[in-house]
C-alpha cells in the first residue's frame, strides 16, 4: 500500500519521465558514438582496399594478367597477420592467384563493395569486405580486408549501448524512488503536523530542517501563517473577554436605571436621558469595533484614490481648534503642501481625529499638541505631539489593542479602540505606526508611502 501510494507522487512521476529523457539522452549519445566510431573504421578500411586496388590496378595495365597474378602471390607471401583477402579468377570463378580457395558463391558480380564471410581452412569464419574490379576479357580481381575487428567493435559499442541505457534507467529509478522517500517524507511530517492542528492544537508547528530548501521554505511559510492565525484567534478571544468585561458595567447600569424607571409611578425624562446616553455608550463602542473589522477586511481598498494630506490636517485642525481653545491648549498645525498619497480619505481623517482627540484630552492646561506632515523621499509623515502624561515603552505595543485602557486613562471617557483604529488604518494603508517620547508627553508618527509630486508641464 505504501509503495503504490509512493508510485501516485509526483515526485516519483516528475522521475519517470526524467528517467524517460535521460534514457534517450543516454540512447542518442550512445547511437551517435556508434555511428562516429563505426563510420570511421569503416572509412578506413575502405580507403585501405581502394588503395590497394588502384595500385593492382597499375601494376596489371604495366605488367598485364601474369604480373598481376605474381603481384597478388607476393602480397599474399608478405601478409603476416593474414588480415587482406585477394583473389585473381576467371569467368567461371576458377582462382588463378590470391589466399582464396574459391570465388564466394554468393558474391554480386556487378557490385563495387560486397561483404562476404570467408572460411579458413580450421573451419572458422572470417567476415570480410571487399572491392571487385574487372581486369582483361573475362576476368575478375576481389581485394579486401578482414573485419573481425570492426565486427567486435561493433558487437561491443551495442553491449555497451544496451548496458547504459539498462543502468542508466536502473539508476534513475532507484534514485527516484530515493527521492520521493524523501519528498514524502517531509510531505507527511507537514500532513502529520496539520491534523494536529486541525485536531486543535494550534501550538504545533512545521520542522524545518535547516537545509534552506523548497520543504523548509514551505515550512517556514506555514509556521509564519500559523503564528498570524493565532495572533488572530488570541485578539479574538481578548476582544470577546474585553467586551464581556467593559460592556458589563455598562449594561448592568442601564439595566438598574430602567428597573427604577419601571417602578416609578411617573418616570423623570433626566432618566431617560441617561438611559438613552449609555445606550450611545455601547453602541459607539459595538460601531467602532464594526469599523476596525471592515478596515482590515480591506472593505475600503477598492475606493482608494490620490488623497492630499494636507487638506486633511487643516479640516481636522481646524475642527479640534475650538476644543483647544477651551483647554487652553495651543495647538499648532505644520505641514507641507500638496502631500498626496493613495488612499481613503474619511479613514485617514478618523485616524488624524483620533490621534488629535486622544493629545487634546490627555494633554493638561497649558500644554502644546503639535500636528506636523512632511515628505521625505516617497514616504509621507504625519505625527501628533502632545506634552500631555506620555505612555511607557513598555506599554506602547500594548496600547495598540482593542479595549486597552492605561491607568491614566481610566478617569477619561472611552472604550480603548482609538489607537487601535488607527493602527488598522495604517496597515491598510501599508503603512507604519510608532509611538515615540517627546520628553514630555507623547508622539504618535504615521508614515505611508506617498505619491510622486506632479510635474508642472514646461
Amino acid at each position: 500500500m505504501r509503495l503504490r501510494r509512493l508510485f501516485r507522487t509526483s515526485v516519483f512521476q516528475l522521475t519517470l519521465v526524467y528517467m524517460v529523457l535521460f534514457a534517450a539522452s543516454v540512447g542518442a549519445l550512445s547511437l551517435f558514438i556508434y555511428w562516429a566510431t563505426l563510420g570511421y573504421l569503416e572509412r578506413q578500411t575502405s580507403a585501405t582496399i581502394e588503395a590497394e586496388i588502384n595500385g593492382l590496378y597499375e601494376q596489371f595495365e604495366r605488367r598485364g594478367l601474369a604480373g598481376l597474378a605474381d603481384i597478388i602471390n607476393e602480397r599474399v607471401q608478405r601478409d603476416a597477420e593474414r588480415r587482406s583477402v585477394y583473389l585473381l579468377a576467371d569467368a567461371i570463378g576458377r582462382p588463378l592467384a590470391g589466399n582464396v580457395g574459391y570465388w564466394p558463391p554468393t558474391l554480386d558480380v556487378g557490385a563495387e563493395w560486397v561483404d562476404f564471410t570467408k572460411r579458413e581452412e580450421n573451419g572458422i569464419e572470417t567476415p570480410v569486405r571487399a572491392a571487385l574490379l574487372r581486369v582483361g576479357p573475362g576476368f575478375r580481381l576481389l581485394v579486401g580486408r578482414d573485419i573481425r575487428e570492426l565486427a567486435d567493435i561493433r558487437r561491443e559499442l551495442r553491449r555497451a549501448s544496451v548496458y547504459g541505457v539498462t543502468l542508466t534507467l536502473g539508476l534513475a529509478l532507484i534514485g527516484g524512488l530515493f527521492m520521493a522517500l524523501s519528498a514524502q517524507r517531509r510531505l507527511a511530517e507537514l500532513n502529520r503536523t496539520a491534523r494536529q492542528i486541525i485536531a486543535g492544537d494550534l501550538s504545533r508547528r512545521a520542522a524545518v530542517k535547516g537545509s534552506r530548501d523548497e520543504h523548509d521554505e514551505l515550512a517556514i511559510n506555514i509556521n509564519a501563517m500559523l503564528d498570524q492565525i493565532e495572533n488572530l484567534l488570541a485578539g479574538m478571544r481578548h476582544v470577546g473577554d474585553s467586551v464581556a468585561h467593559d460592556l458589563r458595567g455598562p449594561l448592568t447600569r442601564l439595566r438598574n436605571r430602567l428597573e427604577t424607571v419601571a417602578s416609578a409611578a411617573e418616570p423623570r425624562r433626566e432618566d431617560l436621558a441617561e438611559c438613552v446616553q449609555q445606550l450611545d455608550q455601547v453602541l459607539e463602542t459595538f460601531n467602532a469595533l464594526l469599523r476596525i473589522a471592515r478596515v482590515e477586511s480591506g472593505a475600503y481598498r477598492s475606493a482608494f484614490t490620490a488623497v492630499d494630506l494636507g487638506a486633511i490636517v487643516r479640516d481636522v485642525c481646524e475642527l479640534y481648534q475650538a476644543a483647544a481653545d477651551e483647554q487652553r491648549i495651543a495647538l499648532r498645525c505644520e505641514h507641507e503642501a500638496a502631500v498626496e498619497v493613495f488612499g481613503d480619505r474619511e479613514l485617514l481623517a478618523q485616524a488624524l481625529t483620533n490621534l488629535l482627540d486622544n493629545a487634546v484630552k490627555y494633554t493638561p492646561r497649558g500644554g502644546t499638541v503639535t500636528v506636523r506632515l512632511t515628505r521625505g523621499g516617497d514616504t509621507a509623515s504625519l505625527s501628533v505631539a502632545d506634552s500631555g502624561p506620555g505612555i511607557a515603552e513598555a506599554d506602547r505595543s500594548r496600547v495598540l489593542q482593542r479595549f486597552t485602557r492605561l491607568d491614566q486613562a481610566r478617569s477619561q471617557p472611552g472604550n480603548g479602540l482609538g489607537l487601535a483604529l488607527v493602527n488598522a488604518v495604517t496597515l491598510q494603508h501599508h503603512g507604519r505606526l510608532t509611538l515615540g517620547d517627546n520628553a514630555p508627553g507623547l508622539v504618535v508618527t504615521l508614515e505611508v508611502p506617498a505619491l510622486a509630486p506632479a510635474v508642472a508641464p514646461l
